[in-house]
């Protein structure tokens, strides 16, 4: 079986067929609407967050959450590096036990924006270097949770140098463009249906067990955008059953590519999902015992692709931003007259251990 040209699109995450599709297909179809030109996401870094998000959350917006259809992360055998943080404004109450989170000035936004951007950095090897901006805070900011994913393997079957070859690559306009054109002949799963062709390249074997990890790509025969759009959980895990019993003996011809893409805004790609009212109203209350009302402003997520003859190197930052509605109420007392002082116990009727009068300190 030859296939000639694949125009690599990177489908990550499925899901069984419910009565709602995956959380993965359902803003892989909206961000494939609202964005032009290459794209790339990290539905299992955008539900990491949300998974933060309903690890302190209560009421309506835990309900709003958990109903999310998101997936089961698999266990693959490869190595893949990830890591969580949750950034806490410096006045924002906590409720008692929650541990490890960074305390920020969200009001100096310049300085709290470069410590989540370094914090991505360090845990994406250097792809993700500006995920947020100064902008996206402010004093009405009270925490941003966080994460990262970062991968970098070989293939099993490594397209050899030599034979890439400098081709064309046809965009979805229609114009043809130069690219270098990896080939590689090894036993693929790969299959044809009506509408697509498709391939999975696996991943060398990095960890002890697991999972087989691929890259998988689906090459619709028509318009790339409106197969996108209409993406199923039942079609795209039709054209996973096609492929995944299958082996023999297949050449692969595909591009190397990069793909650095902007900072996507998810905010309507969860709405779309099912997730409304956080952004209206959000309760965090096993976060914070703050009395002031929060709500879920943005969802933002980085990712860095870069597909070559060794393998794929591939990284993501997401981040999850609670603002306040309005800026929180706090009690004032000033001490600008003379007044007593008293070191002891707030019980009345015990003996405190010094006393004393300020009149001018």
């Amino acid at each position: 079986m030859t296939i000639k040209t694949i125009a690599a699109a990177l489908v990550m995450g499925c899901g069984l067929c419910t009565a709602a599709d995956s959380l993965s297909i359902q803003l892989f179809r909206t961000l494939a609407k609202e964005t032009e030109g290459n794209m790339a996401f990290s539905p299992q870094g955008v539900e990491n967050v949300l998974r933060t998000l309903k690890k302190y959350s209560a009421g309506d917006t835990a309900a709003e959450l958990k109903a999310l259809p998101m997936g089961k992360a698999p266990a693959f055998n490869i190595n893949v590096k990830q890591a969580d943080a949750l950034f806490v404004a410096n006045n924002l109450p906590l409720v008692p036990g929650v541990k490890d989170a960074v305390s920020v000035n969200f009001g100096q936004s310049e300085k709290a924006a470069q410590t989540i951007n370094d914090w991505c950095s360090t845990h994406t090897n250097g792809l993700i270097k500006k995920l947020v901006q100064a902008d996206d805070f402010s004093e009405l900011t009270a925490f941003v949770a966080t994460n990262a994913i970062y991968m970098k393997e070989k293939w099993q079957f490594p397209f050899d140098p030599n034979d890439s070859f400098p081709g064309e690559f046809t965009t979805a306009n229609g114009k043809t463009v130069p690219a270098n054109m990896m080939s590689c002949t090894a036993k693929f799963p790969a299959a044809k249906g009506e509408d697509w062709v498709a391939i999975a390249l696996p991943y060398a074997a990095t960890a002890p067990k697991g999972e087989t990890c691929y890259f998988i790509a689906i090459s619709p025969t028509e318009d790339i955008r409106q197969f996108a759009t209409t993406l199923t959980d039942k079609k795209y895990s039709a054209i996973i059953n096609r492929i995944a019993y299958t082996g023999e003996k297949t050449k692969v011809i595909m591009p190397s590519f990069t793909v650095d893409g902007s900072t996507l805004n998810l905010n309507n790609a969860l709405k779309a999902a099912g997730l409304k009212k956080i952004f209206s109203y959000a309760d965090f209350s096993r976060l914070t015992t703050s009395q002031t009302d929060l709500y879920l402003s943005a969802v933002l997520q980085k990712c860095y692709v870069k597909v070559e003859e060794q393998g794929t190197e591939a990284a993501a930052a997401t981040a999850a931003i609670a603002n306040y509605r309005s800026i929180p109420h706090i009690r004032t007392v000033v001490l600008d007259r003379p007044f007593i002082w008293v070191i002891g116990s707030l019980s009345a009727n015990s003996t405190p251990l010094f006393m004393g009068i300020v009149e001018q300190p």
